[in-house]
């Protein structure tokens, strides 16, 4: 089984990219939030899921743990397929999931693409019972982005171009996404003055 990998995108889309490895082309399909992060990187890492059923074989690529881990929750509800579940995370935040099953909020759900009533309601009902490890996935994420969030501020502070900062911190994290803040800026400095 995959389950990382690390190389340049030759070929991007906002669902799917063609990583290399080592001179082997990864194909993997990736929610658009995936997309978002690694759109400006020339290398990322992914976290993969392999999903192996007798006639097909297809990678799925996740830019963090948590994406990963929401999008195997959200599998592992009888009758969802991995479509429905990459049109969850693209279509709609970690955090907001986590909302519109807190809250039973079954109007979020229905707004993507090939999930009618019966899907939304089974969505709904099975990740409840599982809410307190998904709080748990969204906190993470959100210390995440603070740190992206206050990196992206010190160097804007510092003088540097709003978008140049955002996408040098982007691909810092890309390639190590448990870096602390000083280390974080430090880095981004470095590619800066380079």
């Amino acid at each position: 089984m995959i389950a990382h990998l690390k190389g340049k995108p030759i070929e991007l889309k906002p669902t799917e990219v063609i990583l290399d490895v080592g001179g082997v082309g990864y194909h993997l399909h990736i929610p658009v939030s995936t997309y978002e992060k690694i759109k400006s990187a020339s290398e990322v890492a992914l976290h993969v899921h392999t999903y192996l059923r007798e006639d097909s074989l297809r990678l799925f690529g996740f830019a963090t743990l948590e994406e990963k881990n929401l999008f195997m929750e959200i599998l592992n509800i009888s009758g969802i397929g991995p479509a429905i579940a990459l049109a969850l995370l693209s279509g709609i935040s970690l955090s907001g999931i986590v909302a519109a099953v807190r809250e039973q909020n079954m109007a979020t759900l229905l707004k993507i693409p090939g999930i009618g009533k019966n899907k939304a309601e089974k969505i709904l009902f099975e990740l409840k019972r599982k809410i307190n490890k998904l709080e748990k996935l969204i906190h993470e994420t959100v210390e995440d982005a603070s740190t992206r969030n206050d990196a992206i501020e010190a160097l804007i502070s510092l003088g540097f171009d709003d978008k140049k900062a955002s996408n040098v911190v982007d691909s810092i994290l890309a390639k190590n996404p448990t870096i602390g803040l000083q280390e974080l800026v430090r880095d981004a400095l470095k590619v800066f003055s380079s």
